[in-house]
């Protein structure tokens, strides 16, 4: 699976470089730190997968999300970010997104959710997820959540 990282930080952006790399079967080939950025490296890399941010400094992950799925319809995207606000998780799967995984996730967590994101299936971050349920969106199990 082909992936493109897009986060405003290169630090985070290097980790998730180096912690995919070592995953079998996901290469990462770009990375982008605004939404304008990953509008043009998805035209140019055409990835499997965007894991996307939602704090980016020129418009918000989900700003940018519907144009990406509009000129992408084949790819998925996982949102990763630090935002645990389920309003948040509702928006992104809203606007096209497949998985909504947290920052503060295990290393094999995040790979579960782009394999998972990958192979066409729902993902929430567990603690996420939990709340959602409880929020009256359904019952939520990781991996296969569809608690919206």
């Amino acid at each position: 699976m082909r992936v493109l990282l897009v986060d405003d930080h290169a630090v985070v952006r290097s980790g998730l470089r180096l912690l995919l790399a070592s995953a079998e079967g996901l290469e990462v080939v770009g990375e982008a730190g605004t939404a304008r950025e990953a509008v043009f490296e998805a035209r140019a890399v055409k990835p499997d997968v965007v894991v996307l941010d939602i704090g980016l400094p020129d418009e918000s992950g989900l700003e940018v999300l519907p144009r990406l799925v509009h000129e992408h319809p084949d790819v998925r995207v996982l949102i990763l970010s630090m935002e645990d606000d389920p309003q948040y998780v509702r928006q992104a799967f809203d606007a096209g997104a497949l998985g909504y995984v947290l920052k503060e996730a295990a290393d094999a967590e995040v790979v579960d959710a782009v394999r998972a994101v990958a192979a066409g299936e729902r993902f929430v971050h567990p603690s996420l997820g939990a709340r959602l349920a409880a929020a009256g969106g359904g019952q939520a199990r990781r991996g296969e959540t569809d608690p919206l």
